[in-house]
């Protein structure tokens, strides 16, 4: 009896050891820094077209949206004209680039995926607000990649204000994760 209570209190010593020293690095405190004050999201509306219909199909969405997206599909997806993909993706995607470092860079935060026809893209739109718009591209890549056709999901925000005002993308992720094509 006695060297099963032995064996339990060295098994709790040893156990709390374990949890004393592999606890983790996080030294941070558990509080918010003195003046934080918690701000809860603006409430979204569903976007409306300039004749204050819903949208709730892709093809409802502005053609200056539209061509967004199929720029970015173009451009920085594909990799044909990176420079012309930075003119369409959100401050928060491009953040840590310089124009120059972006048109130049071999490793960009937009997932590569060889775009055959983006004229032949499936669109379907998940849903739009005023504060987001998500819809799921579907994709198919040349022949020569031996890649089975994908569905991505792709959100735009709005960035600026009144005229100024313009949809950039600022998520682009496939719902299943691609091979990586050989170069050819």
């Amino acid at each position: 009896m006695i060297l099963w209570v032995g064996v339990a209190v060295f098994a709790a010593g040893a156990l709390a050891l374990v949890f004393a020293f592999a606890g983790g690095s996080d030294t941070r405190a558990d509080n918010p820094e003195k003046g934080f004050h918690p701000t809860l999201p603006q409430n979204a509306h569903p976007l409306k077209n300039s004749h204050g219909v819903t949208i709730k199909t892709f093809w409802q969405l502005d053609p200056a949206v539209r061509r967004t997206i199929s720029t970015f599909l173009v451009t920085g997806v594909s990799r044909k004209d990176q420079g012309r993909a930075w003119d369409v993706v959100a401050p928060s995607v491009k953040k840590g680039y310089t124009h120059q470092s972006w048109t130049r860079a071999n490793a960009l935060p937009i997932i590569f995926y060889p775009v055959a026809n983006v004229h032949r893209a499936q669109y379907y739109l998940d849903y739009a607000s005023d504060q987001e718009i998500l819809l799921e591209v579907g994709l198919d890549a040349p022949k020569r990649y031996d890649m089975r056709p994908t569905t991505f999901q792709l959100g735009l925000v709005p960035v600026g204000k009144g005229a100024h005002k313009k949809w950039l993308v600022d998520y682009f992720m496939p719902r299943w994760t691609p091979p990586v094509p050989n170069e050819q």
